[in-house]
């Protein structure tokens, strides 16, 4: 399970729940403060509520939807996801307001409550619950309808369920706590908001099929789960797989699409272009484990039914020549798996982890352009690139070293033996 959950996307959902639920309570309190259940409620009371209860549905749904982003920038695309999550939330809140009054209503009848008498409070305590589940439901399907992914609604709405109702018992412990008041409501709120926050995001991990978690570059450690037919990869804001802050990466660089169980990543670009395990591809069906990389990000798909006996990839992908030579034989790199990567004569031959080197390396400690490998009067010649971790030669630290054969080379977590 620990693989599984984002714990990331809990914490900013829940969050978000938390913000969404303590702000929407100042709504609610002036439009309800000083009223009680045994008085009967003017017109004016009664539009308040609906209003109050639009304006705190409408913070936390938007803020939860906002959050799938899983940042505290304030981005166009943020800002978007929170005006679609406010919007069909609090318009969803009219009719579950509606529907949360009659079932209380009719609960506290039941309960013994009348206008100008106080029934039994097991009644109350119960028809609360039952009007935050309610509540809670219309609010995680309106955080699904606004992601624009129809399996996302029942899997919102079960987590708002749970969450609505958590955070109804939560409310009723605080006011016990506290006597009731002012403050227990702004806490039972802030709870109610928590609580449907976490679930939804719960529920939403524990059901989803396929994810992409960065293993390199700047989002590193970020998920995302593949919802759609059609998931789009890129620098774009409205990317759903967003990889910012790389000019490597294209506003739209690849997708993924799925058709039952398969998943197949297709690049849209001719250059820098899509790695899958060390091999540039055009399309290729993803297995999990894969390691996808593109520009300087590495990102590595799963699968939560891997096919039987599939093992994930290795955690770092092979190294990748994007030249090719006519021959085994001639100066090269060996690799501690034995691969041989070729060396050009006519030019240098760059390393690097960027895809516009000749030699890939897709390591986390390699520098974009690490360092180059060049013919200079007869005999080959390493330089190093002002990389962060350093080029060396039998061991020692060089910017500049000539390469005889049997030479040890390190670059980064990477080591090779040169053959002339």
């Amino acid at each position: 399970m620990d693989g599984v959950i984002n714990r990331r996307d809990l914490t900013f959902k829940s969050l978000a729940g938390l913000i969404g639920g303590t702000v929407g309570w100042l709504p609610v309190e002036l439009a309800t403060h000083g009223h009680s259940l045994t008085e009967q409620p003017s017109a004016a009371a009664f539009y308040l509520n609906f209003g109050s209860l639009a304006l705190l549905s409408g913070l936390i749904g938007g803020l939860i939807n906002a959050s799938r982003a899983q940042m505290l920038e304030l981005t166009p695309a943020v800002k978007r996801r929170f005006l679609e999550g406010f919007i069909i939330c609090a318009l969803l809140s009219l009719p579950a307001t509606y529907y949360s009054n009659e079932a209380f209503a009719a609960i506290l009848n039941a309960g013994g409550w009348r206008i100008g008498q106080a029934g039994n409070l097991a009644y109350l305590i119960f028809g609360r619950l039952v009007g935050w589940s309610l509540m809670g439901a219309m609010l995680g399907a309106g955080v699904g309808i606004a992601t624009f992914s129809l399996p996302n609604i029942p899997k919102g709405a079960l987590g708002g369920v749970i969450g609505g109702f958590l955070g109804g018992v939560a409310f009723d412990a605080v006011s016990a706590i506290t006597g009731g008041g002012l403050v227990a409501r702004l806490f039972g709120l802030s709870a109610i908001g928590l609580m449907i926050g976490l679930f939804i995001g719960l529920v939403q991990e524990l059901t989803k099929t396929a994810w992409l978690k960065v293993e390199a570059g700047r989002l590193r450690g970020r998920e995302f789960r593949l919802e759609k037919p059609l998931a789009t990869i890129g620098r774009a804001e409205e990317s759903e797989v967003g990889l910012f802050g790389d000019p490597a990466i294209a506003p739209r660089h690849a997708t993924i699409a799925r058709n039952g169980a398969q998943f197949t990543l297709r690049d849209l670009t001719r250059d820098p272009g899509t790695f899958v395990n060390g091999q540039r591809i055009e399309s290729a069906l993803l297995h999990h484990g894969d390691l996808i990389a593109m520009g300087g990000y590495q990102v590595r798909f799963y699968l939560r039914n891997p096919e039987p006996g599939r093992a994930a990839s290795p955690a770092v992908a092979a190294p990748t020549v994007t030249h090719r030579d006519s021959t085994d034989a001639g100066p090269c790199l060996i690799d501690a798996d034995g691969r041989r990567l070729h060396l050009r004569r006519g030019a240098p031959t760059t390393i690097g982890r960027s895809l516009d080197n000749d030699l890939v390396l897709p390591y986390q400690s390699i520098s974009r352009h690490h360092a180059s490998i060049a013919l200079v009067n007869g005999g080959f010649r390493l330089d190093d690139l002002n990389s962060h971790n350093g080029s060396f030669v039998d061991g020692k630290r060089v910017t500049q070293a000539a390469l005889k054969d049997g030479d040890t080379i390190k670059l980064g977590d990477a080591q090779f033996q040169f053959r002339a």
